[in-house]
């Protein structure tokens, strides 16, 4: 029961990081500069793809600890 309540809050916190960070990387689009938009993508997509990561892995073990039951 502890386990899906963590994996719960995993899911929670990979969202969280994913739509935090979504719109620094639209608005990284709007620089002129080429060095500053690389930056500010890098710095936006790189907890958007953590997030993504931490959203997978955790529904993957929540949905083997229903299927184990």
């Amino acid at each position: 029961m502890v386990v899906r309540i963590l994996l719960v809050i995993g899911i929670v916190i990979g969202i969280y990081a994913i739509f935090n960070n979504i719109g620094g990387v639209f608005s990284a689009f709007q620089i002129k500069d080429p060095t500053l938009k690389t930056a500010k993508i890098l710095q936006s997509l790189l907890p958007v793809i953590a997030g993504g990561v931490i959203v997978w892995v955790s529904a993957l073990n929540l949905y083997d600890t229903f299927k184990k039951k």
